[in-house]
C-alpha cells in the first residue's frame, strides 16, 4: 500500500508540473512552418492558433492525459494523445501535417502586424508566394522588380538609363510614394530611396506582401500609394543550403548563396548575394544602355531561442553597388572633346535589425525593434560631382492581444533620418533632420460572424512639420462562403525631400534647398474589392477579384525648374483592377487587367501624369509536372502614356518564355525574355546632343531589347 500511495503522489506530482506545451507545425513534405494552424484541447476547450513560425504555446494544461486536434483548412487534421509524464516541458512537439490534395495552403500576412489569413484580413493584401519568388528569383537574381511586375497595378520604372535604376509605381502614383519594408523594418526613405529594388536580391525571401493605397497608418510616412513588405525566410530544423548560378547572353553574371539551419536554442541564415554586368551599348548609338555593375550584398542572421516563448533575432545587412555608364568612348577611356561623358554612382548601405518576441500566453505577444542603417552615395559626372550619406533608425515597441471578438495591436515607435552632404561639391546648404514620434491602436473587431471590421489610429508627431493624425477603417463581409467583400479608406502623408525621380532626371547637384515654408503632402484614399473563389472539381479551381481605388494627394510637391514647391490644386488617380487565376492540376493561367485614370490637376496644358499608362495587362500561362519540370509563357501590355511636354508614346505588347527542369538537389533554368525583341530606342533616340553634355528621354519601354538567361540552381 505504501509503494502504491509513493507511485500515486509521484505520478500527481508529474501531472501538476506540466503546465505547458510548445508544438512546432510543418508541413509533412516541405517542412516549412505552418502559421494559422487551430490547435485544440477538446478536455478543457483550450486553443490557440500558431504564429509566423508555425510555433504554439498552450498554458495550464487540464491533466496527465488527454487529447490535442491540429487542423487547418488546407490539411488534413490531426489528433495526438497526448501523455505529459512522458514529455519533457522543455522539449517542443513537432507535428506534421499532410496537405490536402490539388489544395492551396494557406496564406499568412505579417504586413497588417495581425499574423492573419489573407482570406481574413479586412485589409486588402496581395502576396506573392515562395513558389513564385523561387521560382521568378532565378530570373532576376540581384532584383525583385520581376517579381513585382506579376501583380496588376505595379509598374517597375526604369529611371535612368545611364544608372539601371528602378522605381516602383504603385496605382498610377510616382515611386518616391511607395514604402519598402523588409520584415516590418523600413528599408528606404528619403535619399536612401537612391538604392534600387534592382539591389534587393530574393533568395532569403519566403513572400511579398503588397498593400495598395494609403498604408500610413500602419507604418507612418512614405506609404501614400502603399507598402511592399519583404517577408524572410525563418530557419528550420532541416537545412537548408541554396546556390545560384547565373549568366545572361548580354554579359551579366550571378553567384548567390542562402543557408539557413535551427538547433535546439539557436538559428542562423546567411545570404551573399553578387552580380557583375558588363557595359552594353545596345542599339549602337555611342551610350550604355546597361551599365557596368558591381553588386555584392551580405546578409548574416542570428536567431536565439532563450525558451518557448521568447525569441530575439538580431541581422546585419551590407550593399556595396558600384555602376558607371554613358559614353562608351568615355568608359573606355578613349574620350574626347565630344566623347566624355560619363556617370558613375557609387552606393554604400550598413544596416542592423534586432527584434525579440515574447509570447504572455497563446493570445498575448510583446514585439521589439530597433534598426539603424547608414546610406552613403556618390554621383561623379565628368563635370560636376555629388556626394551625401544618410543615418536612419527605427525604434518600435508593440503588444498583440487577441480575444474572441477582437485582434488589438497597440505601439509606439521612434524614427530618425538625418542627411548630410559634402557642401564642397554642390556648394548648397541642403542638409536635414527629421524626427517622427508615432502612437498607434489597430483593432480588428468581429461585429458578427460576417463581418469584421479594422479599425486604426495613429498620431505621428513630426519635429518640422507638427501633427499628422491618421485614421483608416476597413471592413470585410463574408456574403457566402466563397464570396466576400473588402472596403476601407485611410489618410496618409509624405515629408518634403528633394531625392525623386525629377531630381535625377534634371541632376541633384542642380535642385535648389527645400523653401523654408514648404508643406508636407497628405493623401486620402480609398477602395473596395469583390473576391470570389470556388472549386469546380477536384482538380480545377477558380479565383476572381474586381477591385476599384482612388487616391487623391493633396498640397503635392512639385519640381518647378530648379526648385520645389506645393501646388495648390492636387495629384488624383481612380481606376480599377481584375484577377483571375484558374488552376486544374499541373495547368494554370494568371491573367490581370489595370485601368488608371492619373492626373496632377495642377497643370493645365498636360493633366496626365507622365509614364502612367491607361491600360496594362499581363498574362501568365504556366505547366507544371511537380518534381520534374515547368514551362511558363508570359506576355505583358501596355498602353500608350504621356511625357512630359505632352510627348505620347506608342503602346507595346512583351513575351516572356521559362523553362524549368528540377533534379533532386538541383535545377536548370533557361529564359527567354522580350522574346519579340521590343526597344524604345526602335522608335526614337535616347540620348538629345550635344554628346559631351547630353540629356535623355524619358524611359517607358525597355532598353535592352531581347535577352537570355541560363541559371543553375543547387540545393543541398
Amino acid at each position: 500500500m505504501r509503494k502504491f500511495l509513493w507511485l500515486l503522489l509521484l505520478a500527481s506530482q508529474a501531472a501538476m508540473a506540466q503546465h505547458q506545451i510548445t508544438a512546432l507545425v510543418q508541413d509533412a513534405k516541405t517542412h516549412l512552418p505552418l502559421a494559422g494552424v487551430s490547435v485544440f484541447i477538446k478536455d478543457s476547450g483550450q486553443m490557440g492558433i500558431t504564429d509566423a513560425n508555425g510555433v504554439v504555446t498552450l498554458f495550464n494544461l487540464p491533466s496527465n492525459k488527454f487529447k490535442i486536434t491540429f487542423s487547418e483548412l488546407n490539411y488534413i487534421a490531426q489528433t495526438i494523445d497526448f501523455e505529459a509524464s512522458q514529455f519533457p516541458e522543455k522539449d517542443t512537439l513537432k507535428v506534421f501535417l499532410i496537405p490536402k490534395d490539388n489544395e492551396m495552403q494557406e496564406v499568412i500576412v505579417t504586413s497588417t502586424r495581425t499574423n492573419s489569413r489573407i482570406e481574413d484580413n479586412p485589409i486588402r493584401v496581395e502576396v506573392i508566394g515562395q513558389e513564385e519568388v523561387s521560382e521568378e528569383g532565378v530570373i532576376k537574381p540581384m532584383g525583385i522588380a520581376k517579381l513585382l511586375t506579376e501583380s496588376g497595378s505595379v509598374l517597375p520604372q526604369q529611371t535612368s538609363s545611364i544608372s539601371g535604376n528602378v522605381s516602383i509605381r504603385l496605382q498610377g502614383l510616382d515611386g518616391k510614394y511607395t514604402q519598402v519594408l523588409k520584415d516590418g523594418f523600413p528599408l528606404y526613405s528619403g535619399f536612401s530611396q537612391g538604392l534600387s529594388i534592382v539591389q534587393i536580391p530574393p533568395l532569403d525571401l519566403k513572400q511579398i506582401e503588397l498593400i495598395k493605397g494609403s498604408s500610413s497608418s500602419l507604418y507612418g510616412g512614405d506609404a501614400i500609394a502603399g507598402i511592399i513588405n519583404l517577408i524572410s525566410k525563418q530557419p528550420q530544423p532541416q537545412h537548408e543550403l541554396t546556390f545560384l548560378l547565373n549568366g545572361t547572353s548580354l554579359g551579366g553574371q550571378d553567384a548567390n548563396l542562402y543557408y539557413s539551419k535551427r538547433w535546439k536554442k539557436l538559428g542562423f541564415s546567411f545570404l551573399s548575394a553578387n552580380s557583375w554586368q558588363k557595359a552594353k551599348d545596345i542599339n549602337q548609338d555611342g551610350f550604355t544602355e546597361l551599365p557596368k555593375t558591381q553588386t555584392f550584398n551580405v546578409s548574416p542572421t542570428l536567431y536565439y531561442y532563450p525558451n518557448p516563448n521568447t525569441s530575439i533575432r538580431l541581422g546585419l545587412n551590407g550593399t556595396f553597388d558600384k555602376r558607371i555608364g554613358g559614353d562608351i568612348l568615355a568608359l573606355n577611356r578613349q574620350p574626347n572633346n565630344q566623347h566624355s561623358y560619363f556617370e558613375q554612382n557609387i552606393t554604400h548601405r550598413l544596416s542592423s535589425q534586432l527584434m525579440v518576441n515574447h509570447h504572455f500566453n497563446t493570445n498575448t505577444q510583446l514585439t521589439l525593434k530597433n534598426s539603424e542603417s547608414y546610406f552613403k552615395r556618390s554621383i561623379h559626372q565628368a563635370t560636376t560631382a555629388f556626394v551625401g550619406d544618410q543615418w536612419n533608425s527605427y525604434s518600435e515597441i508593440s503588444l498583440f492581444h487577441k480575444t474572441h471578438q477582437h485582434t488589438i495591436v497597440a505601439g509606439i515607435n521612434l524614427n530618425t533620418e538625418n542627411f548630410k552632404e559634402d557642401t564642397s561639391l554642390s556648394h548648397l546648404s541642403r542638409n536635414l533632420r527629421y524626427v517622427t514620434l508615432g502612437v498607434f491602436l489597430q483593432d480588428d473587431w468581429k461585429l458578427t460572424k460576417n463581418l469584421i471590421a479594422e479599425i486604426g489610429l495613429r498620431n505621428d508627431f513630426q519635429n518640422q512639420f507638427g501633427l499628422f493624425f491618421l485614421p483608416r477603417l476597413s471592413l470585410r463581409y463574408q456574403v457566402e462562403p466563397d464570396f466576400y467583400i473588402r472596403a476601407g479608406s485611410g489618410l496618409g502623408y509624405k515629408l518634403p525631400t528633394i531625392f525623386s525621380a525629377s531630381a535625377e532626371e534634371l541632376g541633384i547637384n542642380l535642385v535648389q534647398p527645400l523653401p523654408q515654408n514648404i508643406k508636407a503632402e497628405q493623401s486620402i484614399s480609398a477602395n473596395i474589392d469583390f473576391n470570389y473563389k470556388v472549386d469546380l472539381d477536384d482538380e480545377a479551381s477558380l479565383t476572381f477579384n474586381q477591385s476599384f481605388f482612388t487616391t487623391r494627394i493633396h498640397q503635392p510637391l512639385v519640381l518647378q525648374q530648379d526648385t520645389y514647391l506645393n501646388e495648390s490644386l492636387p495629384i488624383i488617380t481612380s481606376g480599377f483592377e481584375s484577377d483571375i487565376k484558374f488552376r486544374e492540376d499541373a495547368f494554370q493561367i494568371i491573367g490581370a487587367y489595370t485601368f488608371i485614370n492619373a492626373k496632377r490637376t495642377y497643370d493645365y496644358n498636360q493633366s496626365f501624369i507622365p509614364l502612367t499608362p491607361k491600360h496594362k495587362a499581363n498574362l501568365d500561362v504556366i505547366y507544371e509536372i511537380e518534381g520534374k519540370y515547368s514551362f511558363t509563357a508570359e506576355g505583358f501590355y501596355l498602353s500608350s502614356m504621356y511625357r512630359d511636354q505632352d510627348v505620347k508614346t506608342p503602346s507595346f505588347f512583351t513575351l516572356g518564355l521559362s523553362l524549368q527542369k528540377y533534379f533532386k538537389h538541383f535545377s536548370l533554368i533557361g529564359n527567354l525574355e522580350n522574346v519579340l525583341d521590343v526597344r524604345q530606342s526602335r522608335q526614337e533616340t535616347l540620348v538629345i546632343p550635344p554628346f559631351n553634355d547630353p540629356s535623355f528621354r524619358q524611359i517607358y519601354a525597355p532598353l535592352e531589347g531581347r535577352i537570355f538567361n541560363l541559371a543553375l540552381k543547387i540545393n543541398l
